[in-house]
């Protein structure tokens, strides 16, 4: 925290390493694939901008092997990067790539869910006059949120400072040591040199995190 105390969140079922350099023997194949994403990443979304300003830098890097254990493992809703310079954090985009081919849409479970706000369901929430409250209410918490299925070769990208995300449930009616039905991800942080647009107020997104917490 701010304070520079560490705490740890052990995450039931999930199991993580960080991946760098070093590993290059273990893993050639990850390290070459990061090391591409890197060069590549951070560039071409740059170029891309044209109001926005990103600044997305190759200078340093975070990354994460993670792998989700069947019979329900979740990860639970966080950001990133919630506390930004005050913890000297510069992290801005947030990479995940989906490693799982065989994935089974409605078996495998283990979606990323992305909270959108209410803002993003206000124009399709409809209301019932014979008092269909349940109903309106369902679609309004799926307007909120979007499921992601992590197929195999799937990449996703948001930004690290504001989107609080989570994942549901993996393969929950599967064996816990079910390796086939593990559910693997590579995130790859990238920083920004523009630290100004960290936890920016004027952002679109600044109340999200504030909205999905207290909900």
């Amino acid at each position: 925290d701010a304070s520079g105390k560490v705490t740890r969140f052990d995450k039931e079922g999930v199991f993580a390493c960080e991946p760098d350099g070093q590993d290059y023997h273990d893993a050639p194949d990850l390290i070459l694939y990061l090391s591409v994403m890197l060069q590549t990443l951070p560039d071409l979304l740059n170029s891309q901008q044209e109001d926005a300003e990103f600044g997305l830098s190759a200078s340093s890097f975070n990354a994460k092997l993670a792998v989700t254990s069947p019979g329900g493992s979740v990860y639970p809703l966080h950001i990133d990067n919630p506390q930004g310079l005050s913890a000297g954090d510069t992290r801005r985009l947030t990479c995940i790539l989906y490693m799982n081919p065989d994935y089974q849409d409605g078996v495998d479970g283990g979606e990323l869910r992305i909270f959108c706000g209410s803002g993003g369901s206000s124009s399709t929430t409809t209301s019932n006059s014979d008092n269909g409250n349940s109903a309106d209410e369902a679609k309004k918490k799926k307007d909120d949120v979007v499921d992601i299925t992590p197929d195999g070769g799937r990449m996703v990208l948001f930004w690290s400072d504001e989107i609080p995300h989570e994942v549901l449930p993996t393969a929950p009616t599967a064996d816990k040591l079910d390796e086939m039905r593990d559910r693997y991800a590579l995130t790859v942080w990238i920083p920004t040199d523009y630290y100004h647009t960290i936890h920016n107020p004027d952002s679109k997104f600044a109340n999200l995190g504030d909205e999905a917490f207290t909900k």
